[in-house]
């Protein structure tokens, strides 16, 4: 399953690392849960505080990344 982690994530111009530690995981699990290809995705409590630090819903990080148009 794909996820918007990264999507928001560089929409908010917070950095893995940054993103990562307010989180208390370490940089390349979270380069695992944002990569499509590898399935892994955030429990229900991570994604939680993923999205409170992103500023958007729980379920608009667990879904597939909005259309990105022009490269953007």
């Amino acid at each position: 399953m794909a996820n918007a982690i990264k999507y928001w994530r560089n929409k908010r111009n917070v950095t893995q690392q940054k993103l990562a530690d307010k989180i208390g995981i370490d940089r390349p699990t979270l380069s695992k849960i944002e990569n499509e290809n590898i399935p892994l995705d955030p429990d229900e409590e991570l994604a939680e505080k993923i999205a409170r630090i992103l500023k958007v819903l729980p379920t608009d990080i667990l879904r597939r990344p909005p259309e990105v148009k022009n490269g953007k």
